[in-house]
């Protein structure tokens, strides 16, 4: 473990920017600098953290070390933070308008709500509308303090304290890499997928549960983890690296699939599907806003 250290948002922005693209330079391109400056940024995060956090090999793209694995996750979380802050000091700015504040399971906003919620806030100019993305816990949490007036997440089941409704299911895959010894075998049985290494999402997240006990629902309950992951972008490169099988939403890995980078297993496992679940904060009444955006959620997801 490292102590605590300071870093600028930035040098966290270049960390994050290098693992999603996947290069130093492909980083530089991002922020419109030179890739000497991507270096120098990470060589003063290294600095800061007393520890490598690229190994940085020619001729091959730069993986993390143990050390900047837990530094991603930080920095994500990080990120996400400074952006709520961001968007919660515009709001103050425009507080007379009407206003309604959605907390969302991360993978489920960025993959599978974004372009309704675009819609929304497109159809509806009148309304300010406030987006929250992060983890199961943090949406429950939000909703439960009165944060947020909405909030959305993925799961087959009520939540204690929370009454939710369903408007929608999304399918979940499973995935490896293009090379794995699984890719490409017809009528996958759960006897066989249980014999190879998983990457999951910790035990202890309500994400994590969820998932297991639906595996298990399909059959695959001995499940080997050989690495644990909460972002979708890290979980792709331990996938595209050959670690193991994780499953995912179909709609988060269709890109990534038609890029090659990973596959999809041929596996038809019974219920292997996660419902979309709203709900209204329950520490206040929902206002119109909050109405209306429940409505149109209803009736995009249905």
């Amino acid at each position: 473990m490292f102590e605590m250290f300071n870093v600028t948002l930035r040098r966290m922005e270049v960390m994050v920017a290098i693992v999603d693209t996947g290069s130093f330079a492909g980083a530089a391109d991002r922020f419109g600098i030179a890739q000497a400056s991507v270096s120098a940024h990470v060589a003063a995060l290294e600095k800061s953290v007393g520890s490598r956090v690229f190994e940085r090999n020619r001729g091959r793209k730069p993986s993390l070390t143990e050390v900047g694995r837990s530094v991603l996750e930080n920095a994500r979380e990080m990120l996400a933070q400074a952006e709520r802050m961001r968007a919660d000091i515009v709001n103050i700015g425009s507080s007379s308008a009407a206003r309604v504040v959605l907390t969302c399971q991360r993978s489920l906003g960025n993959f599978v709500l974004r372009r309704v919620l675009t819609d929304f806030a497109m159809t509806h100019p009148e309304i300010q509308l406030a987006v929250r993305l992060g983890k199961q816990e943090e949406v429950f949490e939000e909703a439960r303090s009165g944060i947020a007036d909405v909030g959305c997440y993925l799961g087959n089941e009520e939540m204690r304290g929370i009454q939710s409704e369903v408007i929608g299911t999304e399918r979940l895959v499973l995935i490896a890499a293009p090379n794995h010894p699984l890719t490409g075998r017809k009528n996958l049985s759960a006897a066989e997928i249980e014999k190879h290494d998983f990457v999951v999402p910790p035990p202890t997240s309500l994400y994590g549960r969820a998932s297991s006990r639906l595996l298990a629902n399909a059959g695959i309950s001995r499940i080997k983890a050989a690495a644990q992951a909460t972002e979708y972008f890290f979980l792709r490169e331990l996938i595209s690296a050959g670690i193991g099988i994780a499953c995912a939403l179909e709609r988060s890995v269709e890109a990534d699939v038609r890029a090659g980078l990973i596959s999809i297993l041929d596996f038809n496992g019974i219920g292997f599907r996660f419902q979309i679940r709203q709900f209204a904060s329950p520490t206040h009444p929902g206002t119109p806003e909050a109405l209306e955006l429940m409505r149109f959620l209803r009736e995009r997801c249905a």
